[in-house]
């Protein structure tokens, strides 16, 4: 080949390239969203508040996205308080809009104040839009002593929190700093459903960052039967229906170090279910995604169905909420000194729960379609409840490792867990 032909060939093939990458920068929005495999990434278990809000909002988003006829298919992903969902959708999964992800409540908090192992910042992703802006309360159960603030300062109360260094534990301590509480946090519960049984269980008598969006869609039952003490709300304005349980910053105004404190929590806090993709996606993509959100919230099936699984709706545009998460990250860094010396516990107020397992031989009577939930028979006819994790779930079928979505109605298992309602450590189960 000659090197005029050579140069002739080369040239043709750069204008081949720079077309078709002319071609994917001027695909319109439908185009890309009618064939995208679209997923939303969920930071946290099945059943749970951010799990519900997430399943809803794509059922019917899907509808007002142009061009889309397939489903947003919901993923699981739980783990170390968000962050790995977080992390995932952001360094790993495309970067293109076609995955979107429920952000935890905590994340910007936690990239103020420490931030280290977040893989984006917080104020230069994509918003597309909050579900819910209700307050988050604490609580205690019903049988326990503490069933007001002023109760939570005369006594020690033992509540439930996931790490040592988690958002639960370090508001809960704060509390304590701002309000001259006595609350005391058992940490080492894998999720908010875990402390919830642990209440009922009487391990702990309370739960301290839950929003009442959350509780009201995941626990209405609870309410109605006066199943909880609602003792402090975190917020700007009171919650609707609560309106007489105290809020955190009118219960330290005139203290102006801890006005400061309280408000920044509590601005820390107020986008409870926001919905968001990555830094990089396409301005056009990023706007279909915050029209398709705004127009699903009008939406008189998704409504329906709101008001079916008790979900409040407490909802901001996505432009507000990337504005107010700006706010937040730019915080002077004299202040956030302040707020972390309020957050630090003290050894005191903390403890490590300590795990008992029990054994048990009963035979699966019912399961949910993933097998995730089962309900199990054992000996004698008692029934028990156990939550199956695709990761922490050692599970073995016949002696050979196995997925969960393998179990069926009739195994006979041998099974470790902490009691009903809990998660197996281990199922060993036989045809």
């Amino acid at each position: 080949m000659s090197r005029n032909t050579f140069l002739s060939v080369a040239a043709m093939g750069a204008g081949a390239l720079f077309m078709g990458a002319t071609s994917a920068g001027a695909q319109s929005p439908a185009e890309f969203f009618k064939t995208a495999n679209m997923k939303i990434i969920i930071g946290s278990t099945p059943g749970g508040g951010y799990d519900t809000y997430s399943r809803m909002l794509v059922r019917h988003m899907v509808r007002h996205i142009p061009g889309r006829t397939r489903k947003i298919v919901p993923v699981n992903m739980p783990g170390a308080g968000g962050l790995r969902a977080f992390n995932y959708v952001t360094s790993v999964a495309p970067q293109d809009g076609s995955v979107i992800t429920i952000v935890r409540r905590g994340l910007p908090f936690y990239q103020v104040m420490d931030g280290k192992k977040l893989k984006a910042d917080l104020s230069k992703i994509n918003w597309v839009c909050n579900l819910s802006d209700s307050n988050p309360v604490l609580v205690t159960w019903h049988t326990s002593k503490t069933k007001t603030l002023a109760d939570a300062r005369r006594r020690e109360t033992v509540v439930g929190g996931d790490g040592k260094n988690s958002i639960s534990t370090q508001v809960t301590a704060a509390y304590n700093r701002l309000l001259g509480t006595k609350f005391k946090i058992l940490y080492g519960y894998k999720s908010g459903s875990g402390v919830n049984l642990a209440m009922e269980r009487g391990e702990v008598e309370g739960r301290a960052t839950n929003n009442m969006a959350s509780w009201r869609a995941t626990k209405g039952d609870w309410i109605e039967a006066g199943k909880m003490n609602f003792v402090l709300q975190l917020g700007l304005k009171s919650e609707k229906g609560i309106e007489n349980v105290p809020l955190l910053i009118n219960e330290v105004k005139g203290d102006p170090e801890k006005e400061k404190v309280a408000r920044f929590l509590t601005l820390a806090h107020i986008v409870g279910r926001p919905i968001a993709t990555q830094q990089g996606v396409p301005a056009d993509r990023v706007k279909v995604l915050r029209e398709a959100c705004d127009k699903t919230i009008k939406d008189a099936a998704f409504i329906k169905e709101a008001e079916k699984q008790r979900a409040e709706i407490g909802y901001i545009p996505g432009e507000q909420v990337q504005e107010m998460i700006k706010e937040l990250i730019e915080t002077p860094k004299p202040l956030v000194e302040t707020v972390r010396r309020y957050l630090q516990p003290k050894d005191a107020e903390t403890e490590a729960r300590k795990v008992v397992l029990v054994k048990t031989m009963a035979k699966i009577v019912k399961r949910n379609k993933k097998g995730s939930k089962l309900t199990l028979e054992e000996k004698g006819g008692k029934k028990v409840k156990a939550s199956v994790h695709s990761r922490r779930t050692k599970l073995t079928i016949d002696g050979k490792k196995a997925k969960r979505s393998k179990t069926k109605v009739g195994m006979m298992c041998e099974m470790e867990y902490e009691g009903s309602g809990s998660e197996a450590t281990k199922l060993a189960c036989s045809n």
